[in-house]
């Protein structure tokens, strides 16, 4: 169970510095797909084993990008185009 949680911690990180890495404004889509790319070519490259069906983790992974793009959205990035707005 442990390496398990192990391997999600570390495709997290993954997933959170691939939107970093492709975030400019707009292309929402074609963003989130090159960051579904790079979560699977770290997968592939690495030989991670995902503890689910690489369909539904696609699924979940589609979600947790909007999750964390939403949250970034609300607590950092439109925070700074505000304060340079006023």
């Amino acid at each position: 169970m442990e390496e398990t949680l192990n391997i999600l911690k570390d495709i997290k990180l993954v997933i959170d510095t691939a939107i970093v890495l492709v975030e400019h404004p707009g292309d929402g889509e074609n963003k989130k797909k090159k960051v579904i790319e790079i979560v699977n070519d770290f997968i592939k490259s690495n030989n991670v084993v995902v503890p689910i069906p690489m369909m539904i983790f696609n699924y979940i992974l589609g979600m947790v990008i909007d999750w964390t793009v939403k949250w970034l959205n609300s607590n950092m990035w439109n925070k700074d185009e505000k304060k340079l707005s006023k």
